[in-house]
C-alpha cells in the first residue's frame, strides 16, 4: 500500500503519527518514528501510555482520520514476547 494518495489536484501523504503520554493523557512525545516512540517511552514517568493516529498531510494542512488508539498494551506484550523467544 503506498503512502502517497491523490485528492483534489495534490498530493496528500498518509501519516501515522505516535504519541506517548503521562498518566493524565499529557502529550511528552509525538512524531512518527515508531523507535523514537519506544525511547520515548521507556525514559517516560510510570503509568505513561503511547497511542497511535492516522493522518492525511499536504504542505499546508493536516487531517486527522482516524482516532487515536493507545498501543501500550500491544507494545509491551510484542517486547515481553521477543525476549522470551530471545531467551531461549
Amino acid at each position: 500500500m503506498s503512502n502517497i494518495v491523490e485528492l483534489r489536484n495534490g498530493t496528500v501523504k498518509r501519516t501515522i503519527f505516535y504519541e506517548v503520554s503521562d498518566a493524565q493523557n499529557i502529550a511528552i512525545w509525538g512524531g512518527e518514528s515508531p523507535s523514537e516512540a519506544l525511547k520515548w517511552y521507556r525514559n517516560s514517568p510510570l503509568d505513561s501510555k503511547i497511542w497511535v493516529s492516522e493522518w492525511l498531510t499536504d504542505e499546508e494542512d493536516a487531517k486527522e482520520v482516524s482516532a487515536q488508539i493507545e498501543i501500550t498494551s500491544i507494545v509491551l506484550s510484542t517486547i515481553a514476547n521477543c525476549m522470551e523467544r530471545w531467551s531461549n
